[in-house]
């Protein structure tokens, strides 16, 4: 007589409040262990950027001009070229300061024609992070930003590489 698998654990009590209990504790662990895996989502989140611009002390001494009347956003369009006309770049800067685009109402002198001309860098000083959405995540310790990007998506693979070795050591090891 030839029994099938669904024969045989029907004959045994089937899947019961033990089984259950027990499938439902073993589960939870795996919940959270599956949850480090979307984790550098959140540790390596990219915040808005933009290149550090001199602070206005600096500025009033090196210009010799008078800057307390202007706005932080004023300044950051002497310093900061846009990308669209309405977005600072991430990770370009002038070489020098463009006062003439700082509009009389705080806005941008668009019909500038030597806007274009003005010469860029990368930033030098480092970059300046809005802090609305991620307090502190690994770009911004560690400025990997612009042309280090690559090594942000690079500690992702790092960790995926460890937890694949991880997986080969350590499952054999608990087979013995």
């Amino acid at each position: 007589m030839r029994m099938a698998f669904a024969d045989i654990l029907e004959d045994l009590g089937s899947f019961g409040r033990f089984q259950f209990i027990h499938v439902t504790l073993l589960s939870i662990p795996g919940l959270f262990l599956a949850s480090q895996n979307i984790l550098n989502n959140f540790t390596g989140g990219v915040p808005g950027h933009h290149c550090t611009v001199p602070n206005r002390t600096s500025l009033a001494l090196s210009h010799d001009i008078s800057v307390s009347p202007l706005s932080d956003k004023e300044i950051l369009q002497a310093f900061i070229p846009t990308e669209d006309g309405s977005t600072l770049s991430r990770c370009r800067r002038y070489t020098e300061a463009q006062w003439r685009l700082v509009g009389t109402n705080g806005s941008i002198a668009t019909s500038d024609r030597n806007v274009t001309e003005a010469d860029t860098e990368t930033c030098r000083d480092g970059w300046t992070y809005e802090k609305t959405e991620f307090l502190s995540t690994i770009v911004t310790e560690w400025d990997l930003v612009c042309t280090l990007l690559p090594l942000k998506r690079m500690s992702q693979t790092i960790y995926m590489g460890g937890v694949l070795t991880g997986a080969i050591v350590f499952g054999g090891l608990s087979d013995r």
